[in-house]
């Protein structure tokens, strides 16, 4: 299992609110994710702060070469369930901090099976050398709004409301998480990233771009793509491959 990647406050944004970690165990076990922090300049930076360290701690805690790839989503979901609890708490106790939340996508890949949990939109993608498929539905404002019909394909891409998020943690005692397994087959990739890469940029040119560059340098490669098409957000990937 190789691992890359990297943050960037973009070219408009005074701060990078986003976070991220990843890590590999001894049996080549790798894991990830992706925090994007909303409730101002310091709420948003100490929710994504928060949730990334103690759900990246808890992974590292908990996990065992014993565990069967099933056990895994309980990993994931109460590692996210904790987190989301410390954020709720320290944002109810400290009135800056009043309202802060995040995103977060998570995801241990073992045997060739990615465990993938989320809350937001920030997303993961599965990339091949034929196609991108984005693994993980939104929780925002536009994308029910596209699940109902309200607005089309080509109008969900381009709407200025697009960053309106419908689910978060932290922002309440309890969070709702999505979980999806996905089989990786050899020489395909999981791409986590928070929406300053997925707003700007489109899935043909994130697929175009990770055929077309060494692995190595990919994250670089998002993050300078994102910036040319205006930078207007944080901007942070992570890509795993077996």
């Amino acid at each position: 299992m190789n691992i890359v990647g990297k943050t960037d406050k973009g070219i408009i944004r005074q701060q990078n609110e986003d976070a991220f970690n990843f890590g590999l165990f001894d049996d080549g076990v790798g894991w990830a994710l992706v925090c994007d922090g909303m409730g101002g300049v310091h709420g948003g930076r100490m929710a994504s702060t928060i949730a990334t360290d103690m759900i990246s701690d808890k992974i590292k805690k908990c996990y065992s070469k014993q565990m069967p790839v099933a056990s895994l989503e309980n990993l994931l979901l109460s590692s996210i369930e904790t987190a989301n609890v410390t954020v709720y708490d320290r944002g109810s106790v400290d009135e800056e901090l009043r309202g802060m939340g995040t995103t977060v996508v998570v995801a241990v890949v073992k045997n060739n099976e990615a465990c993938i949990a989320h809350v937001g939109d920030s997303r993961a993608y599965k990339i091949s050398e034929e196609k991108i498929e984005q693994i993980t539905k939104d929780h925002s404002l536009v994308q029910e709004m596209l699940d109902n019909g309200q607005i089309t394909k080509e109008e969900f891409e381009v709407t200025p409301i697009k960053n309106i998020i419908t689910r978060a943690l932290g922002i309440g005692e309890e969070v709702e998480i999505d979980f999806d397994f996905v089989c990786l087959n050899p020489g395909e990739a999981l791409v986590l990233c928070s929406d300053g890469l997925s707003g700007l940029v489109s899935d043909s040119e994130i697929l175009k771009t990770y055929l077309n560059s060494d692995f190595e340098s990919l994250a670089d490669k998002y993050i300078e793509l994102a910036n040319a098409n205006g930078g207007r957000d944080n901007i942070t990937v992570v890509i795993m491959k077996g």
